[in-house]
């Protein structure tokens, strides 16, 4: 059986690590909505009971892609986040109108009109 060569553990270079870090620092807005995308789809798997393969089965998609989605460095296009959304029964994305706000709490999030919306 031929040796594996040394090279073949070596840990990543640091061109290949830093190139990461600044492709990260250059999208990280898109990358922290992701993210939050990714922890709700989580949620919502852990809601239903459901796996991976279920979601991916649900969707019409690959295992793979499904994988991709939850780890949060996923560009969805809104096609993807309302498939998303329909088959979980979530919301994933809230576009407010001029006369609402977000209020959190501490158990959940709620749309509210304005104080200004009532004048």
């Amino acid at each position: 059986m031929p040796k594996k060569s040394i090279k073949s553990f070596s840990i990543q270079s640091p061109e290949n690590w830093m190139e990461k870090v600044v492709w990260r620092k250059a999208n990280k807005d898109w990358l922290g909505k992701s993210s939050d995308i990714a922890f709700s789809i989580l949620d919502a798997l852990d809601n239903l009971g459901w796996n991976k393969a279920r979601l991916a089965k649900e969707l019409g998609v690959s295992p793979q892609q499904v994988s991709k989605y939850v780890r949060g460095e996923e560009n969805f296009k809104l096609e993807t986040i309302c498939k998303l959304e329909n088959v979980l029964g979530v919301e994933l994305i809230t576009i407010l109108t001029s006369d609402q706000e977000v209020v959190f709490s501490q158990e959940t999030n709620a749309l509210n009109e304005s104080p200004a919306a009532e004048y």
